[in-house]
């Protein structure tokens, strides 16, 4: 078959003329070229497939032409390749050195070639010899050595490679989600080149896509080396590990285990002895930042806190906040930096010597805002002002209880941070301090919070009290406990065995100060079987009860050219029907019910009519995207049998297309008038416009001539139109004849019978001299006198409705109606049914929750983040009345102790038998003030020594009245149990400490 083909192709004379000279001229280039090799100072060469070459060989009949014989069979009868496409090896992800198009090492070969079997090394003539002729994939290696010990390094050496800029870095910090910016490329160079000049060739190439990195001491090369088999996945893990825990404002640094190479100490590339598992680290560090890589072996470097050069700063201040590179630079920022510097800011054993001093701020002191940390002070002052636990600090009691080995704690570095801010708070002499430390552990360990976006206060007391809990727990192990069903037994030995199995896993000076207990019902909905278990709690989430009325706002027109918009109240739980609130309407609006018609408009023209029937609740949502009307119907309006709405809407002509300018109501027709009798109604309407003319003929002098009517088709493209059956029409006339409504209506719904029903009226002409089309209805209304929306309907009696909607939206609760609201039985939702051993499966069960025991330190959360749906919330702005002193939760316990005293009770004589008064008063609020996603936090607060009410707005911390402490911005809410032991100690503190 081969053969055929061969012979089917023909060779010219002038084909073969040239064919013989090219084999005669490769032979002559050949031998100069192995005459030349050695002595050439040239360095460069190229190499060419031999597979390729022995085709071309074919092709020209190189082996007979030179031997004077007869050309082969196939002389000028093959079809040649590109060449050096058998050798190129096409690698995904590699790294192009500058210049990109025609640098020697951005071409890869396939590994195991070898020299006269898979190519030949030619040099630069050989090459444009046969590129002049065909295309090919240039390869170009260079030679090392002279004379006879010249030799072309034609295998480079490959490696994986990783580019690590500070932007990078900083990325992955911020989520593990950009690993896809950390990416391992494939590197090929010349075993021979000096390692400077690789630096060099490198400074060069990031340079033309990272121009910030061209300096020479801007980039570092390191040889990474571990046992792992995949080196590239163990670096990312070991770096984000590091860099996850920093905030955005912190040197992008992290410790790196592997090999500095320096020119100092490699000379060539072939001396580092990079191997098959090693990954080539190129680190770039931008102008005035310290490098990203920590080793042990190199020095760190870093910004000088005086001359702000960088280098390894030796001197450091006692703070360690700061640090110098000589001691001139020291002693020179010593009158700035003193004034300023936190000498204990670590959080080691030297915060134990702080104590409370004449010169002390006890706890009036603000914090600085980080960036949107307002949530993060706010609910930090909640808790640096609970009092019971700031003594159990200001005693260094947490030293001597700090859990090392519980694994869900932090081995006592956020519980060491927030008690060394207290300390600040309360020993220190400083009116703000910044929170930087604390900052940084509380978005170390709750990723959350990690970085500087808008959070929620109530989150953060969770988790900061959650934490010290962890950090102080005094059980080292915690066994396991296995729960025991109600079975009937009392709330009492329930509680207790609860309790005490809680105390099994969990005790800390959180657990004593601040868990309670609370009583969670679970009933069926079938068969009333019901599960009561007891749980601890940290804080009580209390629902707001909503004292909002609903309202119905809709658009009132009493005239075709006049409406008003209007809003009334409705009571919710009576779903009437819209024949029964025509009843009730009448009587705000002073109109027979029998003379009011409802319906739906949009802004895009559509509307719809509702049946009396339906009820005005669902009414009420279906026209939450529409504008709901009313109409009031004239008397003739009212008389017709066949009421036949149509809806009527004005437009003019503005660059050849139609545009709306008043939108307008409904017109009610009778099924039997003629198309004659509905323009010349309408034209009654709007006949006022016309004043300036008399004995007017409106078939002759109106009609078509200031104005026409047309039918809105709203048929869909190359659909026929409703009312003329035409596939391309744009509105049809609504012509001057005898045909009735109701026949266009019949003849309209058999073509479409989903057609409405709107009749334009396409202005002409202004009937006005002097006045444009656009102004024809304001010059109208300002002649005669005439609002738009107008306010008719603002009696005494429309007065009355809007204050009392107003104070509806406006009206508040006490938190003792929050209380009781929060106890009722709520359904769960199908998604968290309950299992029933009664029933046999899964029910959507009743669940209820009481307060059983409360602690020492009561915290309310107020539920103002209300979820509309899955995926928004609306924030609920109503007041909610709180005592400050006195509030008496008696009949909101079931057990009037705390849970510290269950080992004073038993099931005869307990708190829940011998009910107690109960008193807490208000020391603490966080505030929230603004809508969701964003807002800003502050926080009240009574100091323990002034007895004196504080407002924290970050640094600002000025004296407020206890009338201002109420408010709709009140969130979370801290109470103090009132005892004598709790009032003695308050004199003590304030005798013994002042």
């Amino acid at each position: 078959m081969q053969e055929e083909k061969l012979k089917e192709i023909q060779v010219s004379q002038y084909t073969a003329n040239t064919l013989k000279k090219q084999a005669l001229e490769y032979k002559k280039l050949q031998e100069t070229f192995a005459k030349r090799f050695s002595q050439e100072f040239n360095t460069q060469f190229y190499i060419l497939s031999a597979k390729w070459l022995n085709s071309w060989k074919k092709y020209v009949s190189y082996e007979e032409i030179i031997a004077n014989k007869t050309p082969c069979k196939e002389f000028g009868r093959i079809t040649l390749g590109k060449i050096n496409e058998d050798l190129e090896d096409n690698v995904e992800k590699c790294f192009k050195y500058h210049p990109i198009i025609n640098h020697p090492w951005n071409t890869y070969m396939k590994q195991g070639l070898q020299e006269n079997i898979d190519y030949i090394i030619v040099d630069k003539e050989i090459w444009e010899f046969f590129t002049n002729q065909h295309q090919g994939i240039a390869i170009i290696r260079t030679s090392n050595g002279t004379g006879k010990d010249k030799q072309v390094t034609v295998n480079l050496i490959k490696f994986n490679s990783v580019l690590l800029y500070p932007s990078i870095i900083k990325l992955i910090s911020f989520d593990r989600m950009y690993r896809q910016t950390f990416e391992s490329e494939v590197m090929q160079a010349d075993r021979n080149m000096k390692l400077k000049d690789y630096y060099a060739l490198i400074q060069r190439t990031v340079h033309t896509f990272k121009g910030s990195f061209a300096k020479d001491n801007n980039i570092r090369i390191w040889r990474y080396v571990t046992d792992q088999k995949d080196s590239f996945k163990t670096l990312f893990s070991e770096i984000y590990k590091q860099v996850s825990i920093l905030d955005s404002d912190d040197d992008m640094c992290f410790d790196f285990k592997g090999e500095l190479l320096t020119h100092h100490q490699y000379e060539n590339i072939e001396d580092i002895g990079i191997i098959e598992n090693n990954l080539i680290v190129f680190e770039f560090k931008d102008d005035n930042k310290p490098w990203c890589i920590r080793n042990q072996a190199v020095q760190v470097e870093r910004k000088c806190e005086c001359c702000n050069s960088i280098k390894v700063l030796q001197f450091p201040c006692i703070c360690r906040k700061v640090a110098y590179c000589t001691e001139e630079c020291k002693s020179k920022d010593y009158n700035y930096h003193n004034p300023r510097c936190l000498k204990y800011d670590s959080d080691d054993e030297s915060v134990k010597s702080f104590t409370i001093t004449s010169k002390s701020v006890k706890g009036i002191v603000g914090l600085s805002n980080l960036g949107n940390t307002c949530f993060m002070n706010s609910g930090t002052q909640c808790i640096a002002n609970s009092y019971p636990l700031v003594e159990y600090f200001l005693k260094n009691f947490y030293f001597e209880e700090i859990n090392m080995s519980n694994p869900l704690g932090t081995k006592g570095e956020l519980v060491k941070k927030v008690g060394s801010l207290i300390k600040k708070m309360w020993c220190g002499d400083r009116s703000t301090i910044t929170p930087t430390n604390y900052k940084k552990a509380v978005g170390q360990f709750q990723p959350m919070f990690k970085g500087y976006h808008q959070h929620d206060s109530s989150e953060l007391i969770t988790f900061v009290l959650d934490g010290i809990h962890e950090d102080l727990n005094r059980v080292k192990i915690k066994p396991y406990i296995e729960t025991k069903d109600y079975d009937g037994r009392s709330n009492f030995v329930v509680a207790k065995e609860s309790w005490l199995n809680h105390l099994g896993r969990n005790q800390s000076i959180i657990v004593d100060l601040m868990h309670g207990q609370f009583k969670s019902t679970l009933k069926c909905p079938n068969c009333q079987q019901f599960s009561i278990t007891f749980d601890p709690y940290l804080m009580v989430q209390l629902g707001i009860p909503s004292q909002k009325k609903r309202t119905i706002s809709f658009k009132f027109f009493k005239d075709l050219f006049q409406n008003t918009q209007m809003t009334i109240p409705f009571d919710k739980n009576k779903n009437i029907s819209l024949k029964e609130y025509y009843k009730v309407l009448s009587q705000e609006l002073k109109i027979d019910s029998q003379y009011l018609f409802a319906y739906s408009a949009s802004t895009y023209g559509s509307f719809d009519f509702f049946d009396e029937n339906k009820s005005i609740i669902e009414i009420r949502k279906s026209t939450k995207r529409l504008s709901l009307c009313f109409k009031k119907l004239s008397q003739e309006e009212f008389q017709m049998i066949k009421k036949f709405p149509i809806q009527f809407s004005n437009f003019y002509f503005e660059s050849y297309s139609k545009k709306s300018y008043y939108k307008q109501g409904v017109f009610i027709l009778d099924g039997s008038m003629t198309l004659k009798q509905v323009h010349l109604l309408i034209f009654n309407k709007i006949q006022q416009f016309f004043c300036e003319h008399t004995n007017i003929d409106y078939e002759k002098q109106i009609l078509n001539q200031y104005y026409s009517l047309i039918y809105k088709s709203n048929q869909n493209y190359w659909t026929p139109c409703a009312f003329c059956n035409y596939k391309s029409c744009n509105d049809c006339e609504v012509k001057f004849d005898e045909e009735t409504v109701e026949q266009v209506k019949n003849r309209a719904l058999k073509i479409d019978n989903q057609c409405k029903f709107q009749i334009i009226l396409l202005w002409k002409q202004s009937p006005f001299k002097q006045i444009k089309l656009p102004n024809i209805f304001d010059h109208y209304f300002k002649s005669n006198n005439i609002e738009v929306e107008d306010n008719y309907y603002k009696s005494s009696n429309q007065t009355s409705m809007s204050n009392n909607s107003s104070q509806s939206t406006q009206g508040g609760a006490t938190l003792y109606d929050c209380l009781q609201y929060s106890q009722i039985p709520e359904q769960l939702n199908a998604e968290n049914t309950w299992y029933c051993k009664i029933c046999k499966e899964h029910v959507q069960a009743y669940k209820s929750m009481q307060i059983y025991k409360a602690p020492q330190i009561l915290i309310f959360t107020l539920k103002r983040f209300k979820a509309t749906n899955r995926l928004f919330k609306q924030k609920l702005e109503t007041l909610v009345d709180f005592p400050i002193d006195n509030l008496d939760m008696t009949d909101y316990i079931i057990n009037s102790k705390t849970p510290s005293e269950y080992q004073n009770e038993n099931e005869k004589n307990n708190g829940e038998n011998n009910k107690q008064k109960v008193i807490y008063d208000l020391y603490a609020v966080s505030n929230h003030f603004g809508g969701l996603g964003g807002g800003h936090y502050t926080a009240f607060a009574k100091n323990k020594f002034t007895n004196k009410w504080y407002n924290f707005d970050d640094s600002m911390v000025n004296q407020i009245s206890e009338s201002s402490i109420v408010s709709k911005s009140a969130y979370v809410l801290c109470y103090q149990l009132r005892t004598e032991d709790v009032n003695c100690q308050e004199k003590k503190m304030q005798t013994i400490q002042v």
